[in-house]
């Protein structure tokens, strides 16, 4: 399979052009709206599974759970859909005495 770096800046595009901090996507939406390859799908897909499992620190955005639901319409394949939202942002905590210590 092929790497995709783009992968994480697509994702914070797609959901700031949401304007919603929170989602459920699938894999097609994410390809319909950047009109990605269809053989592009495996690898969104890992992506999204991938920041399930833990942070990805080039992403903003964390998938809280995944669910699958069958098809409505035929051949009613299995389909994951992915809750996508915005992670806290972490805070530096920085000191704000620099004194130097004398030995």
């Amino acid at each position: 399979m092929t790497r995709h770096p783009e992968f994480p800046e697509l994702l914070e595009r797609y959901m700031e052009n949401s304007g919603r901090p929170e989602q459920w996507i699938t894999v097609q939406d994410i390809r319909t709206y950047f009109q990605l390859a269809e053989s592009d799908g495996p690898a969104i897909s890992g992506f999204l599974s991938k920041i399930h499992h833990g942070p990805f620190v080039s992403c903003r955005y964390k998938v809280a759970r995944m669910e699958k639901f069958r098809d409505t319409i035929p051949p009613y394949r299995i389909i994951k859909k992915y809750l996508v939202q915005k992670r806290p942002v972490q805070k530096n905590i920085q000191a704000t005495d620099t004194k130097e210590f004398s030995r």
